[in-house]
């Protein structure tokens, strides 16, 4: 228990205590001396006002971020000033974190609480992750073409979307006049890669396919096979819609 004192409260409280409870000993002894008592007995355990002020949270760096899929976030923090214990940003601690490999928006809540248990208001930081192929995602008027073993035309439309998990990689949802059947691609720069995968017609069938190409904001360029019982070749053009 902390008893602050003020010195005057102190000395008519000891003065009235020793009045009443001991007549003869304050008839007897010099009220000089019982100043110096009084003086000798005026003890502050503590003068220290209490802390109540809460510390104060900034974010280093901008509260929005947007971030690439597949590539390692490092989080650039924030900082905690308390009136009285000073920085304690070391104190910080972090609610939820970022998912690096999976599309999405994350919210990162930072907080702290000061040595006198006063909790901060919490600050909020959001990190979008996202697939730069996201540049690709439309609707798309398909020029396809099978020109092995003999020549056939396709003319449809599909679409292309960005995979959640891998960078770079987008999915084509029809080829080789497959409605449906959805196709991965890699891509590096301008160049589209297909790489060796298997589709599925029904629960009971598939068959495989492979290629590559060229890949820029309004056009694709493809040159691939595909293979079940018989093995043949393709052209495809797809068109982005405007």
């Amino acid at each position: 228990m902390v008893f602050v004192f003020g010195n005057t409260d102190f000395l008519l409280l000891f003065f009235f205590i020793f009045y009443f409870e001991y007549p003869y000993f304050m008839k007897t002894v010099s009220v000089l001396k019982l100043l110096l008592i009084g003086l000798s007995l005026l003890i502050i355990v503590s003068c220290n006002e209490s802390d109540d002020s809460v510390p104060i949270i900034t974010l280093n760096s901008s509260d929005s971020l947007f971030h690439v899929l597949n590539q390692v976030y490092v989080d650039p923090g924030a900082t905690a000033i308390d009136e009285t214990d000073g920085d304690i940003s070391s104190s910080i601690y972090i609610e939820n974190l970022v998912n690096e490999n999976l599309v999405g928006e994350y919210s990162i809540t930072y907080n702290v609480v000061d040595q006198a248990g006063n909790e901060a208001i919490p600050i909020t930081r959001w990190v979008l992750v996202y697939n730069t192929a996201w540049v690709y995602d439309s609707l798309y008027y398909v020029n396809e073409e099978k020109i092995f073993p003999e020549y056939e035309q396709y003319n449809y439309s599909n679409f292309i979307f960005a995979d959640t998990l891998v960078n770079q990689r987008i999915y084509i949802s029809s080829l080789a006049g497959d409605l449906g059947q959805f196709i991965y691609a890699d891509i590096t720069d301008s160049v589209i890669v297909i790489p060796f995968q298997t589709a599925q017609y029904d629960s009971l069938s598939s068959y495989t396919v492979q290629g590559d190409g060229v890949i820029n904001d309004s056009l694709v360029k493809l040159k691939y096979t595909k293979t079940d019982s018989d093995t043949t070749f393709w052209n495809s053009e797809l068109i982005r819609y405007q």
